[in-house]
């Protein structure tokens, strides 16, 4: 296994405003793939295609291999997980890439249909950012589909700004500046 670099907070474990016990926060693993592939599969048709913006029932191979194993130098990835009386499991992932100028990152960001409404999302942005802001990151983006309203105003809530983008009318352009 290649060398990796300990993350910045190792393990947080939290409740959310409505004293959620049995939620940790921490980085994804290689020994995660079975519990990533198996939160996909569980989302709704609909949270899949506004998250990868098109049809998928599962993650392929190669994409597996990257989300849980995202390159130390150049990714974050965070991932809650829910304790439950028989075992572990997903129910929320944000991730970001270092675009090739270093000091920008497009994110992605995730929560199960029925952990959704429940301050997950924000906790893991908030940690995303916060992760982004370490690395000396001055700016995070995603792309986000015009349908998505939930997100949109998520995302707005949290400072970002939207912009259409050039290349396609169905898709938003949200950015957040976190350094001058």
């Amino acid at each position: 296994m290649p060398w990796r670099r300990q993350p910045k907070f190792s393990t947080a474990v939290f409740t959310t405003s409505y004293a959620i016990s049995g939620l940790t926060l921490r980085h994804i693993g290689h020994s995660d793939a079975i519990i990533e592939q198996t939160f996909v599969r569980k989302l709704s048709v609909q949270s899949r295609y506004l998250r990868f913006h098109g049809s998928i029932k599962e993650l392929n191979k190669k994409d597996l291999e990257t989300f849980t194993n995202p390159d130390p130098l150049n990714a974050e990835a965070l991932i809650i997980l829910y304790k439950g009386e028989i075992n572990e499991e997903e129910i929320g992932v944000a991730r970001f890439i270092i675009d090739p100028d270093g000091k920008s990152c497009e994110f992605a960001i995730v929560v199960a249909d029925e952990w959704q409404n429940r301050g997950l999302g924000a906790k893991l942005m908030k940690a995303l950012i916060s992760h982004a802001q370490s690395r000396e990151i001055k700016r995070i983006h995603g792309s986000v589909l015009k349908d998505n309203s939930g997100m949109l105003q998520f995302i707005k809530g949290l400072g970002f700004e939207e912009t259409t983008d050039p290349d396609d009318s169905s898709v938003r352009l949200v950015t957040k500046y976190l350094r001058d």
